[in-house]
Parts: C-alpha cells; structure tokens; sequence
C-alpha cells in the first residue's frame, strides 16, 4: 500500500517536472511583410525568440529583454454625434424599408402555399417544400431585422 501511495506520488513529481521543461520552451515570434503576427515554437528566419519562462505576468512585456508582445489598441475613430444620428436616421430608414419588403414577400409566400395546398395535386410537393423554406427565411430576416432596429 505504501509502495503504491509512493508510486504515485513519484509520478505526481515527474509530471510537474515535465510541464515545467515544457513551459521553458522558446517560443519565437515573426511578423511578415503585411504586418501578420505568427508564434510559432519553431526557429525562423527573421523570427524573434520569446523566452516564457521569462514571462513577468504583465500583460504587454516580458522582464528579460523587454518584448512587447502585445499591440496597441486601435481606437475608433470619433464622429460628431450629430453625424451619428443622421447616419442611424438613414439606417433605420433602411432597415424600415427592407423590413416591410420582407412582410410583404412573406405575406406573399404564405398566401401561394395556401393556394398550392388546397390543390390535391401530388406534383405539387416539391413546390410546397420550395416555399415553407422561403417562409422560414422570410421569418428569419424578419425577426433579425426587428431585433437590429429595436437596437437604435
């Protein structure tokens, strides 16, 4: 029983031991010719070696040799909010638009498959299966241009 409790124990410790060996790897970082960040474990050329077992916890810099890993944030760019509000005036004017062309063509495929399944005609199944697909999309861009609208 003690020989198994050790066993273990000294399989716990080796484990730890090899998570940490894998952490110390190097890893090397390279930026390409369109500014592409790739990390990589793997030696390249023109690749800059990151050590991370040298990682401080910072979230931009590493304390041997001080590498910034990180980039900085872009910001936005600032608009007046006058411009804004013309600009959400006119997408909601869009969003109306395109919201009452939708009931429209959904009004319109619901009533052809009313028409189409009072008809006794077997030929007509796939026709019937064409449109409850449009009428479900028809829903969907419906119910996603609500949604988009209530957000303004």
């Amino acid at each position: 029983m003690r020989i198994r409790n050790l066993s273990v124990i000294f399989v716990t410790v080796l484990l730890g031991f090899t998570s940490v060996t894998v952490a110390g790897k190097e890893i090397y970082k390279l930026v390409d010719k369109d500014g592409n960040i790739t990390f990589t474990n793997r030696p390249t050329r023109n690749a800059q070696k990151i050590n991370l077992a040298s990682f401080s916890g910072s979230a931009n810099t590493h304390t041997a040799n001080t590498v910034t890993v990180t980039q900085k944030p872009i910001s936005a760019p600032s608009i007046k909010s006058n411009a804004q509000k013309e600009r959400d005036g006119t997408r909601r004017q869009i969003l109306e638009k395109e919201l009452h062309s939708e009931n429209k063509l959904l009004s319109d495929t619901k009533q052809s498959l009313s028409q189409i399944s009072q008809s006794n005609d077997n030929l007509q199944d796939g026709k019937i299966a064409q449109l409850k697909s449009k009428l479900f999309l028809h829903q969907r861009n419906i119910s996603a241009l609500k949604k988009e609208l209530s957000r303004l």
